[in-house]
């Protein structure tokens, strides 16, 4: 089966603001998909200003917009062309919803660039209003792995706690799941992702239709959920960064999977993507700020 081709072309970039430690997880004796990812500390603080300068640069536009969207646009040459299509995407916007959207957007950057699960529907563009938030999953990616085609329907949640986060991501990804008759009817009217051609889009849809195939929750669909939240201990001493986001990470990995099986949702299914920060208030504010979003 074909690998599809992930939007975002900067991975390796992304890869050194979004950093991962390299561990493997289990829970009850069980292996489950975890992504530890962190940002750099200095002076005792999470250093946001990295992760605002790529996403302006190049997150914003491909978070917001279609591939094809992008694409169209680009093909202008015009050295404004850029700039153009990251204020544009900055109005589908607003302070009121800047919180979730920070969420979403670093969701949809680690499923590209760890998963290499490319964005197949883009739901802020097609928002009714700018402060409404997105309903549904938070993110509608894809992948074939061992030649199995999976549904990523995401959730993300940026709280300042990790556990309150978890309670309500364990209930997003149950709702999602059983809403997807809704998900498959955005997707299949607005599919799209790089290098997709007639004959690929129909065997996607043919395989994803809920309405034809009674297993299609139980084969493909998976449920992918960042977490963001904030833990100033970890960053008061540089040296034991990392060590100290670790030892944390180990009860709430418990705590999300325990939710998670108690909701009746399997752990095989779910990869946790997990993003400490200082002060969640504060790197909402400077998103908010450094973008330019309007209220």
């Amino acid at each position: 089966m074909p690998k599809l081709k992930t939007q975002l072309k900067n991975s390796e970039e992304i890869r050194e603001v979004l950093q991962e430690v390299d561990l493997n997880w289990t829970w009850k004796d069980m292996p489950v998909d975890v992504r530890l990812i962190y940002l750099q500390c200095s002076n005792g603080e999470c250093d946001v200003t990295p992760l605002f300068e790529v996403i302006k640069d190049s997150l914003m536009a491909n978070f917001v917009f279609s591939h094809t969207y992008i694409e169209k646009k680009l093909a202008i040459e015009s050295p404004e062309t850029a700039e153009k299509l990251f204020k544009k995407a900055v109005r589908f916007l607003s302070q009121h919803t800047a919180q979730g959207e920070l969420g979403e957007l670093l969701l949809f950057t680690l499923l590209d660039v760890y998963l290499g699960a490319p964005k197949i529907l883009s739901k802020v563009a097609h928002k009714g209003a700018r402060r409404m938030p997105v309903f549904g999953a938070d993110a509608v990616h894809s992948q074939y792995v061992d030649g199995a085609f999976r549904l990523y329907l995401g959730e993300s949640k940026l709280h300042k706690g990790f556990k309150p986060a978890a309670t309500k991501a364990a209930d997003s990804i149950s709702n999602a799941l059983e809403n997807y008759k809704h998900e498959f009817d955005l997707i299949e009217t607005h599919i799209n992702f790089p290098e997709i051609d007639d004959e690929l889009e129909r065997e996607l849809l043919a395989a994803l239709d809920p309405f034809d195939n009674d297993d299609v929750g139980e084969e493909a669909l998976y449920s992918p959920c960042f977490i963001g939240f904030a833990e100033p201990s970890c960053f008061e001493d540089e040296e034991a960064y990392i060590q100290s986001y670790t030892d944390k990470a180990a009860n709430y990995i418990a705590d999300f999977y325990s939710k998670l099986t108690k909701n009746g949702n399997p752990c095989e299914k779910t990869t946790l993507l997990m993003l400490p920060f200082s002060s969640i208030s504060d790197v909402v504010d400077g998103f908010i700020e450094y973008m330019g979003i309007e209220e």
